[in-house]
């Protein structure tokens, strides 16, 4: 967009919004236009990585990150500079929530701070630390606060890169928070006592985030993620890991059995389940919650044939695979085709983030 064009955008009170969300297997981008009437789709791609491109959320190769980065801005949208950048719960992001008592004559950040020098995951000097008040009991003189640290060294190697990138990072958001932010605007909840597991199923990594009346909970993570379905598939069938990939993604399914294939999905399934009930469990006894009431899938992981069904048998919870743009306009003359639900929901962080008013 031109400067003269985003001056009249800015004076009919339109903004944009671009979220960059980078994995260990792709990275992804959406640019959304925050008009009166509603945020508009204007841009979205996925650009897969080179292999080891990154590993557990460290960047192995920057020169490739960097090439999948501008390669992805020149087939989305070219004008692109200014971003939302998120980091992984997982990788260098500290979070706690605690219950604090406001202090007559003292300002709310200065005993938010000091409470979070005290605590152990916050009290170290490489971090960049934020914070959101979640709730006031005004009567009670507390409120409840969500800590927030990222490691600088973490941190700075994604902002140098997306720099390198031509790409300037305005914002730096977390999955997870992202995540929530696309379920409350595609679906949300007007019980305030409804509990909701977040599941990303990511390459390497499956996040699980709790809300409770669309409130952020808290996050957990499980180790078995997409990886470990083509690993199992390439162990099973001796597959190469393209083909397993392929497998999972509902191509060449025909020249398999169909019944060894569905048990070896369900064999993953129930690996990643452990995990799930584990999570489960930790979040009920920390919070008293006797019933998580759904569960919402995201990411490649919930696109393999057979998973939601599966979950939502296991779990005996209603689940459901989040389309981040159901709710999202789309500029015909740019999207003149529907976006596949499989796409969608890859694009559920990089959504989270671009509806962002910022």
């Amino acid at each position: 967009m031109s400067a003269i064009a985003n001056l009249i955008s800015r004076l009919k009170g339109e903004t944009t919004t671009v979220g960059l969300d980078i994995g260990n297997h792709s990275a992804k981008l959406v640019k959304i236009n925050h008009r009166r009437t509603g945020p508009i789709l204007e841009a979205a791609g996925v650009q897969e990585l080179k292999p080891e491109t990154i590993v557990g959320g460290e960047i192995k190769n920057r020169d490739a990150l960097i090439e999948a980065l501008t390669t992805l801005v020149h087939r989305t949208d070219e004008s692109i500079k200014d971003v939302v950048l998120s980091l992984s719960w997982s990788y260098g992001v500290l979070g706690d929530r605690i219950t604090l008592k406001s202090q007559r004559g003292v300002a709310d950040e200065e005993t938010i701070l000091f409470e979070a020098g005290q605590r152990p995951p916050f009290d170290v000097e490489n971090i960049t630390l934020d914070y959101k008040v979640l709730r006031r009991n005004v009567e009670a003189s507390e409120m409840e606060v969500l800590l927030v640290a990222a490691k600088n060294q973490v941190m700075q190697s994604y902002i140098d890169v997306v720099l390198e990138a031509g790409l300037r990072p305005i914002v730096i958001d977390v999955d997870a928070f992202a995540f929530a932010n696309a379920y409350n605007y595609s679906i949300g909840s007007s019980d305030p006592d409804e509990v909701v597991a977040l599941i990303n199923i990511g390459d390497n990594l499956t996040n699980i985030t709790f809300l409770k009346g669309g409130i952020y909970q808290s996050t957990r993570d499980v180790s078995t993620a997409g990886d470990y379905f083509v690993k199992y598939l390439m162990r099973q069938f001796k597959l190469t890991r393209e083909l397993a990939v392929g497998v999972l993604k509902g191509r060449d399914t025909e020249k398999f059995d169909a019944t060894q294939l569905a048990r070896a999905i369900e064999f993953s399934c129930e690996e990643l389940s452990l995990g799930i009930d584990l999570a489960f469990q930790y979040y009920q006894s920390s919070e008293k919650t006797a019933k998580i009431q759904k569960i919402v899938l995201c990411g490649g992981g919930a696109c393999i044939p057979g998973v939601p069904e599966y979950l939502g048998h296991r779990h005996e919870s209603q689940v459901m695979v989040l389309n981040p743009l159901s709710n999202v306009q789309k500029d015909s003359d740019k999207f003149p085709e529907p976006i596949p639900d499989t796409v969608s929901t890859l694009l559920t962080v990089a959504v989270g983030m671009a509806l962002r008013k910022v």
